[in-house]
C-alpha cells in the first residue's frame, strides 16, 4: 500500500463507513483509507449497516452488495429513504460483474459501482470526486434554505413600505411560486421553457433565450429561444471559459451588454452577442462556474428595466440554477444507465457492430453532431445522438428494446422514450404522425451514421463511406440534412487537415 499518497488536501478527516463480511477486504481498505487521511467505520452486515449510518453520520459508504441480514441494495434503499441525510454518498461494490446488478444498484439509490477485484487507488479516487460533490450539494441546498429565508424578510420589509415596494413584494412572491414549478421540472429543455416563459411574463422582455452547456460541456448554447428574432440567436455559443463568460459569473446579478462595451479586451466576445441583439445578460452561476446564461433583446418600449425587475431576475436565475443542479444530477444518473446499456450492447454475443472500433465509433458520432448542429437541431436531440451509437443496432434486438423499455419506465424526464423512438425512426425510416421534424432528422442521422460506421469498417474512405451511407434512407434524406452531412465531413476532413499539418 505504500504507493498510496495521502490526501493533503482534505481538511476535516471525513469519516467512511466500510460495509463487508469479508474481513480481508475490511482491513485492506483500512489501511489504504486511513493512509490517505480518512476515518474508518465498519460493519459486517446489513443491520450493522443501516445503525452505524444511522447513528454515526459518515461522510460516504462503500457497501458490499452481498451481505447477510439486509442486502447491500436494501442496505442502499434505507439510507436514501432516511430524513437525517438521504444524500449520503454511496458507492456499492460487488463480485458481480452482470449490467443488471448494476442497474438494481443505481436504481436504488447508489452514486457509484465498483467491481470486485478493484484497485484500492480507484476507490480512493472515485471517493474523492464523490466527496466533493457531495459538498457542493450541501452547498446548493443551503443555498436554497438561504434564499427562502430572504424571500421570507422580504415580504416582511415590504409589508411596511411604500407602494413600489409592495409592488415588487407581489413579484417577489411569483417569483417563489415559480421557483416551486421550476424545481418540478425533470428535464433540462423543459426546465428552460418555464423559466424563460416565467421571465417574459413578469419582466415584459420581447426575445429571450437560456444558453446551457452543450454535448461536449464547454460551449453554453441555446437550450430554448422565446420571442422574436430566434433565427439570430439559433446559432449563438459562449465559451463558459472565456473571459465573458468568467466576467459575468463573477458579478453574479444581471448586467447590460452596453455596461461590458466599455471594457475593450471583451470586445470580440460581444461582438456576436450584439450581432444577435442582445441586450441583457443575467448568470446561472453553479458551484463551477457559469452553468447557464440568459440573453434577452431590448424591451418592447425601448426602455430599461427597473432596478426592482432585475433584483427579481436576479432572484429567478439563482432559483433556476439551483432547479438546473438538480436536473443535472438526474441526467447523470439516466446517462449513466444509458452508459451501461451501451457496455451491455458491445458485449452481448451477436450483437451487430459490437466489435466497432471505439475510433470509427467516435468519428461516426462526431460527424453526426456537426450535422446536427448546423441543422439546428436542439441539445436534447444532440445528447441522444451520441446516446443512439454507442447503444447502435442492439436496440433493434429483442434484448435491446426490453432494456430500454425497462429503463424508459424509470426516466422521468422520457429522454430514454425519446431515443427508443429515434432508434425506431432510424431502423424502418418509417416515422409516427406526431414525431417532429427534429425527431426525424435525428432518426434520418442515427441511420446515416450507422451505416457511414458499416462502409468505413470494411475499409472505405471518409467520402466514399459517407455517399455509401446517405444511399441508405434514399428518399427520406431530405436536401437540409444531406447538405448538412456534406458541410459536416468537409469540417470534419479540413479539422483532420489541420490537426495533422
Amino acid at each position: 500500500m505504500s504507493g498510496l499518497e495521502p490526501d493533503i488536501g482534505v481538511p476535516a478527516s471525513p469519516a467512511i463507513l466500510v460495509v463487508d463480511d469479508d474481513r480481508r477486504v475490511v482491513e485492506l481498505l483500512e489501511v489504504a483509507l486511513a493512509a490517505n487521511g480518512y476515518r474508518v467505520l465498519t460493519a459486517a452486515d446489513g443491520d450493522e449497516a443501516v445503525r452505524r449510518a444511522l447513528g454515526e453520520r459518515p461522510d460516504l459508504v462503500v457497501l458490499d452488495v452481498r451481505l447477510p441480514k439486509q442486502s447491500g441494495l436494501e442496505v442502499c434503499e434505507h439510507l436514501r429513504q432516511s430524513s437525517d441525510d438521504p444524500f449520503v454518498p454511496i458507492i456499492m461494490v460487488s463480485a458481480a460483474v452482470e449490467a443488471d446488478t448494476r442497474i438494481h444498484a443505481f436504481r436504488r439509490g447508489a452514486d457509484d459501482y465498483l467491481t470486485k477485484p478493484f484497485s484500492p487507488r480507484e476507490l480512493v479516487a472515485r471517493i474523492r470526486r464523490l466527496l466533493t460533490r457531495a459538498g457542493e450539494g450541501r452547498d446548493a441546498r443551503r443555498r436554497a434554505r438561504e434564499l427562502e429565508h430572504e424571500l421570507t424578510l422580504a415580504r416582511d420589509d415590504l409589508r411596511r413600505a411604500h407602494d413600489e415596494t409592495r409592488r415588487a413584494e407581489r413579484l417577489r412572491e411569483l417569483a417563489f411560486g415559480i421557483g416551486r414549478e421550476l424545481h418540478r421540472s425533470a428535464d433540462a429543455e423543459e426546465l428552460a421553457r418555464r423559466f424563460l416563459g416565467a421571465v417574459q411574463a413578469r419582466l415584459g422582455l420581447g426575445m429571450a433565450a437560456l444558453l446551457l452547456p452543450g454535448a461536449d460541456g464547454r460551449m453554453l448554447e441555446p437550450a430554448a429561444i422565446r420571442g422574436d428574432g430566434i433565427e439570430r440567436v439559433a446559432g449563438l455559443e459562449l465559451d463558459r471559459g472565456g473571459a465573458l463568460a468568467t466576467l459575468i459569473a463573477g458579478l453574479g446579478r444581471p448586467v447590460a451588454r452596453r455596461e461590458l462595451e466599455r471594457l475593450p479586451e471583451l470586445k470580440p466576445a460581444i461582438a456576436p452577442l450584439a450581432a444577435s441583439g442582445i441586450a441583457l445578460l443575467a448568470p446561472l452561476r453553479g458551484a463551477g462556474g457559469l452553468d447557464g446564461l440568459l440573453v434577452a433583446g431590448e424591451r418592447p418600449d425601448g426602455g430599461e428595466p427597473p432596478a426592482a425587475d432585475l433584483d427579481l431576475l436576479g432572484g429567478l436565475c439563482d432559483i433556476a440554477a439551483l432547479a438546473l443542479h438538480n436536473v443535472g444530477r438526474h441526467l447523470d444518473a439516466l446517462d449513466g444507465m444509458l452508459a451501461l446499456l451501451a457496455e451491455r450492447a458491445r458485449t452481448s454475443h451477436g450483437a451487430v457492430g459490437s466489435r466497432v472500433p471505439e475510433a470509427l465509433r467516435a468519428e461516426a458520432a462526431q460527424l453526426a453532431d456537426r450535422a446536427a448542429r448546423i441543422c439546428l437541431l436542439p441539445p436534447r436531440e444532440r445528447s441522444l445522438l451520441k446516446h443512439a451509437l454507442t447503444i447502435g443496432r442492439w436496440a433493434w434486438s429483442a434484448e435491446g428494446r426490453d432494456a430500454l423499455e425497462r429503463v424508459g419506465r424509470r426516466d422521468a424526464t422520457q429522454r430514454v422514450g425519446r431515443l427508443a423512438r429515434l432508434l425506431e425512426g432510424a431502423r424502418g425510416l418509417s416515422f409516427d404522425p406526431d414525431d417532429s421534424p427534429d425527431e426525424r432528422r435525428a432518426s434520418l442521422l442515427i441511420t446515416v451514421a450507422l451505416e457511414y460506421i458499416a462502409a468505413r469498417s470494411q475499409g472505405g474512405d471518409m467520402p466514399d463511406s459517407l455517399s455509401a451511407a446517405m444511399e441508405r434512407p434514399g428518399e427520406a434524406l431530405d436536401p437540409a440534412t444531406a447538405q448538412a452531412l456534406v458541410a459536416a465531413l468537409r469540417e470534419q476532413l479540413h479539422a483532420e487537415a489541420a490537426a495533422t499539418s
